[in-house]
């Protein structure tokens, strides 16, 4: 398994995704979580979820501030 942050633009978009969910949830999460179960083959599923709700967290700080 990969460390967080270290798949260059693959973890720069999980990010940004969760970023978008915050705003948009119900389109972005279910998006989101049907293309990590679509894509089994990924060993990196946890850590790629795990980017997903740093930008979700980020992106809900950012409307509370905003």
């Amino acid at each position: 398994m990969r460390g967080v942050y270290t798949d260059g633009w693959n973890s720069f978009w999980h990010i940004v995704f969760g970023i978008l969910a915050s705003k948009f949830p119900k389109l972005i999460i279910t998006l989101f979580m049907a293309y990590q179960l679509y894509d089994n083959q990924e060993t990196n599923v946890v850590i790629d979820i795990a980017e997903f709700m740093y930008g979700y967290v980020v992106g809900i700080g950012l409307l509370i501030i905003g």
